[in-house]
């Protein structure tokens, strides 16, 4: 087993050296900090390997395994990714480096099993152990990297032209002062409202709601979330620290000549969540609707009655990988946003996984202002389509209050 090891060294040095490289995110540290990066872990590692040589063949198999699933990860969570939408030498070498991490996991469950006589006792443990690891710990860590370390989204090339409306290309500002892109569509009832795409989409996908507010009078902004479309920036899957951009997005709103009257924000998904928490913080806003809403941080999975055990024990490694891998901090919990929320607001939820649970925990939050509209004949954010005369009612009722004449 030791005249294997060397292998494992070089197959574990070069896994986890290339995958530091790759897994950076797009505006993160420096070349110079990723070079160091790099050889910090493939130092390590070549230390642990080299101490692992003397060590018992159970403690190398457990090493072989760890870094094993660690680069497994980042091969689903990061590269796979990559080399289908950004591909480049680095995102190909990172896959080469991720099948190497399956090669160490085979090889370390051979390692650490060794003591055990029959070979079906072997396996069998091998594959439950595998199981148990991706279930609790793989998936998890695969949707925290996913979320960290997304390739951007690129719009489709539609327009508002494309559904008959005359728009301006314009750039905002951040918090930061990172450059966000969006497209105003003029106002003619003296208000506006903000489209936020969700979580993988752009603003091109939410041309259909655009068309529809525009329709009824209203000044549209369709905002590239940062990291997404043709925004600035490093993408963040969860829309941690979103609401600092909406709130730059209601400045130009309000800026404009032709707005009047008070701000909406509308958004689906991960879109939506974050037009809770702007609502809840931003003054400026006067009304909301959130589409598809679920579970933002660790609180408001704590927060959904009769949670599945499974479910609560793998966000939980979910949100602390995120917690640990994001620059940004995490949000005030939904429900706890919602609570401070105190305009007309509409909850919409289909039937994906907690939109009925969790939405009906929002609503419970803030009985007066949150009116919450559950579908359970709906897919996710899928109202538009599949209920669009109610949808169209709904929403322009809800926003009806921001008409300077109203």
């Amino acid at each position: 087993m030791v005249a294997r090891l060397p292998y494992a060294s070089l197959v574990a040095i070069g896994a986890y050296a290339v995958v530091a490289l790759v897994a950076f995110p797009e505006g993160s540290p420096s070349p110079l900090a990723r070079l160091v990066a790099l050889l910090v872990i493939a130092a390590v590692t070549a230390v642990a390997v080299a101490v692992a040589r003397w060590a018992p063949a159970w403690v190398r198999g457990l090493g072989m395994l760890v870094v094993g699933f660690a680069t497994v990860a980042v091969l689903a969570g990061v590269v796979a990714e990559r080399v289908l939408r950004a591909p480049s030498l680095a995102a190909f070498l990172g896959l080469a480096a991720g099948l190497g991490g399956i090669w160490l996991v085979v090889a370390g469950w051979r390692d650490l099993l060794q003591g055990l006589r029959r070979r079906w006792i072997r396996v069998m443990t091998a594959v439950v152990g595998s199981l148990l690891v991706a279930q609790f710990l793989l998936l998890p860590a695969v949707v925290a990297l996913t979320a960290t370390n997304r390739a951007r989204p690129e719009g489709s090339g539609r327009t508002p032209a494309d559904v008959g409306l005359t728009f301006e290309d314009v750039r905002i500002a951040g918090a930061d002062g990172t450059e966000l892109s969006a497209w105003w569509v003029p106002a003619e009832n003296g208000a506006a409202v903000i489209v936020l795409p969700g979580s993988g989409s752009t603003r091109d996908d939410v041309l259909g709601h655009a068309a529809l507010l525009a329709e009824a009078g209203y000044g549209t902004l369709l905002l590239d979330p940062r990291g997404y479309g043709d925004s600035g920036g490093r993408l963040m899957d969860f829309g941690w620290g979103a609401e600092e951009d909406v709130r730059a997005a209601v400045t130009y709103v309000v800026e404009r000549p032709e707005v009047a009257g008070a701000v909406g924000v509308l958004g689906l998904s991960m879109g939506g969540e974050i037009a809770l928490t702007a609502a809840a913080l931003d003054p400026r806003i006067g009304a909301v609707v959130a589409e598809g809403a679920t579970a933002r941080t660790w609180d408001d999975v704590r927060a959904e009655p009769d949670p599945h055990p499974v479910g609560v024990a793998n966000e939980w490694v979910t949100f602390g990988l995120v917690d640990l891998l994001a620059p940004e901090e995490p949000p005030i919990p939904l429900f706890e946003a919602v609570r401070r929320i105190d305009v007309p607001a509409l909850l919409i939820e289909g039937n994906g996984p907690k939109e009925a649970t969790l939405g009906q925990v929002y609503a419970d939050a803030n009985t007066d202002d949150v009116t919450l509209w559950a579908m359970p004949d709906t897919p996710h954010i899928s109202a538009i389509r599949v209920h669009r005369d109610e949808y169209e009612e709904r929403v322009l009722a809800v926003f009806d209050a921001l008409r300077p004449n109203v």
